[in-house]
């Protein structure tokens, strides 16, 4: 091992900036594994309660909530990797290699994205709900349509570094 517990055949992959840092305490790494451990129960949780209900009640299931349900289905996505992360932290480090690496990269990126672009979405939503209350109304097709436009564009960003097409992960 050299330094931040990394194989030495690992570092091409690490920059050499953040090399230069010193090693943090392994209490850092122990709390913040125990912190993402809460936040990922509470999230995946909470998250796939507004799923669950927001897919099984009729009288939510509205244009605009289309755009909660794809926001929840984001956040979940998110917390999805973080077992990557607590792996990694409590053992004080790049414990998951290269791959676990990509895998943690490209769900966050995905999610990332298309949680930006779905707040984007809902901001749009919400100012046509009060910049014109008599304009068209948002139908279900509409936002349906706006989801996938959403995913249409979240998809590419996050995969053309997956293969290093445009830029990379690690």
């Amino acid at each position: 091992m050299v330094g931040w517990n990394v194989p030495a055949e690992e570092l091409v992959h690490i920059p050499e900036h953040w090399m230069s840092y010193p090693e943090p305490n392994p209490l850092y790494h122990y709390t913040l594994a125990l912190l993402y451990t809460a936040f990922c129960f509470v999230a995946l949780l909470g998250n796939g309660l507004v799923i669950w209900i927001f897919t099984s009640a009729k009288s939510l299931q509205t244009p605009s909530n289309v755009f909660v349900v794809n926001l929840a289905i984001c956040d979940f996505m998110m917390m999805m990797k973080a077992p990557i992360f607590i792996y990694n932290s409590f053992n004080l480090g790049f414990a998951s290699g290269f791959l676990g690496c990509q895998i943690f990269a490209f769900v966050g990126s995905l999610s990332g994205i298309g949680a930006g672009m779905t707040n984007a979405f809902i901001a749009y939503d919400r100012y046509r709900t009060i910049a014109k209350p008599f304009g068209g109304k948002l139908t279900s097709g509409k936002a349906i349509m706006m989801v996938l436009v959403i995913w249409a564009y979240t998809v590419p960003w996050a995969v053309m570094p997956l293969l290093e097409f445009w830029g990379r992960f690690a």
